[in-house]
């Protein structure tokens, strides 16, 4: 990689990170290119250089917190049932870590009044991550009656029954005893439901 290339990099990572920190913190609409700038300790015309609105730039800091999320899962070709154990835990320790946790209270906070957020958020992460690689998994290995996209959005949702109350703060990130009791109760349920 050039010199010229590696730079372009390494800036455009400090203004994200920069930005990521700001939007966690101060909410979307609290966050104004010039605080981004003054944070990553560029200015503000370097920010536009790199990101020519606001909303690119947190496009680009969802897409890094969904990282593990676009095709870095690989099932493998054990029984099902642990398979689907695997990808459940998984899912679930990636949906608990702190700095998702704080996206969707901003999400959830904020797109009411700015539906380009949501959708923002939903085309970087969840439309094409775990939904993706749970359908081709379902549709290779259970061979069901029903929709396997259905079937992969039914899964994750009952997955992710566990967070509303982590979002609200009434309980805390749930440790891994919990996330895996609540992972084997799920994938029972799921199981029984396709008719396995």
């Amino acid at each position: 990689m050039s010199k010229a290339l590696e730079n372009y990099h390494k800036k455009r990572t400090l203004i994200v990170m920069a930005a990521k920190k700001l939007f966690l913190t101060e909410g979307y609409r609290a966050t104004s290119m010039d605080r981004v700038a003054t944070t990553a300790g560029v200015t503000k015309q370097t920010v536009y250089r790199y990101f020519a609105s606001k909303a690119e730039l947190f496009r680009a800091t969802m897409e890094t917190l969904a990282g593990g999320a676009k095709g870095s899962y690989l099932f493998g070709d054990g029984e099902v049932r642990s398979e689907l154990l695997g990808f459940g835990s998984a899912f679930l320790t990636f949906h608990m870590d702190r700095e998702r946790l704080d996206i969707m209270r901003l999400i959830v906070a904020e797109s009411p009044k700015d539906k380009e957020l949501a959708l923002t958020f939903f085309d970087a992460g969840p439309k094409g991550g775990w939904v993706a690689i749970l359908t081709s998994f379902i549709e290779t290995r259970l061979s069901p009656n029903e929709s396997p996209h259905v079937l992969a959005k039914l899964y994750c949702t009952m997955m992710l029954s566990m967070r509303m109350p982590i979002l609200l703060g009434i309980r805390e990130v749930p440790d891994q005893g919990e996330i895996c009791s609540h992972v084997e109760t799920v994938v029972g349920f799921f199981l029984k439901g396709c008719g396995c």
